[in-house]
């Protein structure tokens, strides 16, 4: 093809015939442009098609992440819950007091323990760290994933804050030996009868007007208001959440 153009212009040029050449010059730059913007035109044609897909798959991996957060912010639910009312169970037992101070101790634990809340952040933070966040075009969507995120980030400190005053409390005895560590489970294996038998025993939990006791008995509202507000923070996350987990459903299932 390009021998059979440079033929018909030598034989113009060869004819003296000017002005034709210098028509079909024109013409074949013009030819050349519109050969270019069609090449261009299918480059980005095929560049929007990958990025549709690219942009279809990221909506996905988001829907699975917000599902990992919302099946585990729902068991932190529960097990907050669950921490309530061991709470009141011990507040009862303690008041009581028919039960040894092993298992009120025991079960004082299983009152502060909560899994940590560790967010499914993998797509966000790719398509951040590698700058293919405009690759959604979805703006209102888009929008509301920057926010839910950054009150992500103020759950996780809230929560950091509630499990720090819990983990407080726990140490704040003045005389471990006194309060009962050493009749925790695991501590009571580790030291073994023969050491247990030298250590003083103190029945605090049999005398109400005993500052272990007092001491006890505040830490247990204490756990049950801290898990009262997590269950808080956790059931406003799971609403402020659920209209972009709609939005990433759609978008998911409509690509």
């Amino acid at each position: 093809m390009i021998k059979f153009f440079r033929h018909i212009r030598q034989r113009m040029l060869a004819e003296n015939k000017l002005s034709k050449y210098l028509l079909y010059a024109i013409g074949e730059i013009v030819l050349v442009v519109i050969g270019i913007l069609i090449a261009l035109s299918l480059n980005n044609w095929n560049e929007n098609r990958k990025n549709k897909v690219t942009e279809s798959e990221y909506y996905c991996k988001l829907l699975a992440d917000f599902d990992i957060d919302r099946e585990n912010i729902s068991k932190l639910y529960k097990e907050s819950e669950h921490k309530i009312e061991t709470s009141k169970r011990l507040l009862l037992e303690l008041n009581n007091k028919n039960k040894d101070k092993s298992f009120l101790l025991n079960n004082y634990l299983q009152a502060l323990r909560t899994n940590e809340f560790v967010p499914s952040k993998v797509a966000m933070t790719d398509l951040v760290s590698s700058g293919r966040l405009n690759l959604l075009t979805n703006d209102s969507l888009k929008n509301d994933l920057v926010r839910y995120y950054g009150e992500l980030d103020k759950l996780l400190y809230q929560l950091e804050i509630n499990r720090s005053k819990s983990l407080e409390r726990v140490f704040s005895y003045d005389d471990n030996i006194q309060f009962g560590y050493q009749y925790y489970d695991y501590v009571e294996k580790s030291l073994g009868d023969e050491i247990l038998k030298t250590l003083p025993v103190n029945d605090w939990h049999l005398d109400s007007q005993s500052k272990y006791y007092k001491q006890f008995q505040n830490d247990l509202v204490f756990f049950v208001t801290m898990s009262e507000r997590e269950k808080q923070h956790f059931n406003n996350t799971l609403k402020a959440m659920e209209s972009t987990y709609r939005q990433l459903k759609k978008e998911c299932n409509s690509k």
